[in-house]
């Protein structure tokens, strides 16, 4: 109530006493709105934030010196703009972890695991770095996908492209734990030699069956 007060004297006092206002100088009236949000202004919170993640002070302390040169609203869309560039940035840059593992019958692979679920801004990024990987060291490729708790069309295309290139050079590419929601997606744009599995026998028999599908081509005649 004492805010709903408050305001209703505020708006009273605009509508009655604001041509009075004029003739009181500009300073006087910065400092009063000065004098009334200071206590707004969390100046204890910078150490911990620097202590934290220093990059967390950018916006904020250019937010302040872009409305100290520059208009009030100015300055407040420059400080939005820089946050979400930010959070664009790192929902365009997930983390993967890779790893070498080798199943039970000594075939060595590549494990790709992403740490967030596959976007439009962050799904080329991860397929690039999937196939400079999978070129680099040239061993079959799995995505380990249970941290991927959604996808988008976009992320289905590219997954579609990825699987068409690694069939193209006869490289195996499987998907691990992939949620039924997400494979529904990939599915509905109807990628060739898109595989997934849930368990880790599932994946000796994909082995074994991708190693006999190599073999049989490496022995055909030649026409």
């Amino acid at each position: 109530m004492e805010g709903l007060y408050a305001g209703i004297l505020v708006i009273v006092a605009l509508l009655f006493c604001t041509p009075y206002l004029y003739y009181i100088p500009k300073a006087a009236l910065a400092a009063i709105i000065i004098a009334a949000v200071i206590f707004m202004v969390e100046v204890r919170v910078v150490r911990p934030i620097y202590r934290s993640k220093k990059s967390d002070l950018i916006p904020g302390l250019a937010t302040f010196f872009a409305c100290l040169v520059l208009p009030l609203e100015i300055g407040v869309l420059i400080g939005i703009g820089l946050n979400l560039v930010s959070i664009l940035y790192h929902a365009a840059r997930p983390k993967l972890l890779i790893e070498v593992h080798k199943t039970r019958d000594g075939i060595n692979y590549l494990m790709v695991t992403p740490d967030r679920c596959l976007v439009f801004p962050s799904v080329d990024y991860v397929r690039n770095l999937v196939m400079k990987q999978s070129l680099k060291r040239e061993l079959p490729v799995v995505i380990d996908c249970s941290h991927i708790y959604g996808a988008d069309f976009t992320a289905a295309k590219v997954i579609e492209m990825l699987t068409q290139d690694f069939s193209k050079r006869g490289q195996a590419l499987f998907f691990y734990n992939l949620k039924p929601s997400v494979v529904a997606v990939f599915e509905g744009v109807q990628p060739k030699g898109f595989i997934t599995y849930y368990h880790r026998h599932d994946l000796d028999q994909l082995f074994q069956k991708w190693k006999q599908q190599r073999q049989q081509i490496e022995h055909a005649p030649a026409e």
